[in-house]
């Protein structure tokens, strides 16, 4: 695993998920994408201090590991115009940002 590469660790059990995953893919092949389930991931995230691995959570790591909405403003900082704009909201409460995504992890299963 490299420095200054890019991984999105995403729950490969959910269609949403690996929806967002394919995007993020052919918005920036430079980024590694690995099932939160896997060896790789777990070993990244542990290395990093993380034990309890929350399928709920969407992790993006870039030297630090980013979680929830960090982690998706800091993937779309990573994308191409006019995705990447969206990344400004990460100024908003992170309060704010990570109740939304609550709201999303909680009803993505629904939209498989």
């Amino acid at each position: 695993m490299e420095q200054n590469q890019m991984y999105l660790l995403y729950d490969d059990q959910c269609k949403f998920c690996c929806a967002i995953a394919r995007w993020a893919k052919k918005q920036n092949t430079d980024i590694e994408i690995w099932s939160v389930r896997s060896a790789d991931s777990k070993e990244l995230l542990k290395s990093h201090g993380i034990n309890f691995i929350d399928l709920q959570t969407v992790y993006f790591v870039e030297g630090a590991v980013h979680v929830r909405s960090r982690a998706a403003f800091q993937l779309l900082r990573h994308t191409r115009f006019p995705w990447r704009w969206l990344s400004l909201f990460r100024f908003l409460p992170l309060p704010l940002t990570d109740f939304v995504y609550n709201l999303i992890a909680k009803n993505r299963y629904r939209w498989n």
